[in-house]
């Protein structure tokens, strides 16, 4: 597994640049920049994906409306999605997923609770993520602080190709972790295959 070091290399070998760092607290330009620019960053790579290594389960009580600014109005219900959750990912209720919001860090919804969630979680320990996250995230690192550190000569198009890239290909080793996942047919394919079948 990766370490912060092993990250921070990765940006600056994209960045093109000659300086060794040893730590995310030298005080170079390099160490600098990527420490004040790594947990926004972090936090965007794992949102921009749904890893293995971040996702998490989570059973949700329903907030009590009497003491929340939400109005969960035509919902019933309003559930607050933890603090550590950067990205809901799916309703585990087969009720619920059929119709609600979410709004303000609240799932609104027509059910009593719990209200079980699937989402990413924060991650901060590099020491979690798998090598390719890892990857990806030195590279986003890189598109992001790269004008910064090599100034105008750096081409930000071709770090957010990059990254978009070693996005993609640790989507996919991710995917094939896991078995397929069946679809529900929406109403209208539904509708087409009853009105065909007659």
């Amino acid at each position: 597994m990766a370490s912060e070091i092993q990250v921070a290399k990765v940006a600056a070998t994209a960045i093109g640049s000659e300086l060794a760092i040893t730590s995310l607290d030298d005080n170079r330009v390099l160490a600098r920049t990527l420490k004040e620019n790594w947990d926004i960053e972090r936090r965007a790579t794992l949102r921009d994906s749904s890893y293995n290594f971040a996702t998490r389960r989570w059973a949700l009580a329903a907030a009590d409306l009497t003491v929340t600014d939400i109005e969960p109005y035509p919902y019933s219900a309003a559930f607050r999605l933890p603090g550590e959750c950067l990205r809901f990912l799916e309703l585990l209720d087969n009720v619920a997923r059929l119709d609600y919001r979410v709004e303000g860090g609240f799932i609104l919804c027509n059910v009593g609770g719990p209200l079980y969630v699937r989402g990413i979680k924060d991650v901060p320990e590099m020491g979690v993520w798998s090598d390719d996250a890892a990857t990806a995230f030195g590279l986003r690192l890189a598109w992001k602080c790269g004008h910064k550190i090599a100034g105008s000569s750096f081409d930000q198009s071709t770090a957010e190709r990059k990254y978009r890239n070693a996005l993609n290909d640790a989507g996919h080793v991710d995917a094939i972790e896991n078995p397929p996942m069946d679809q529900e047919e929406s109403d209208w394919v539904n509708a087409r295959l009853r009105w065909g079948m007659q």
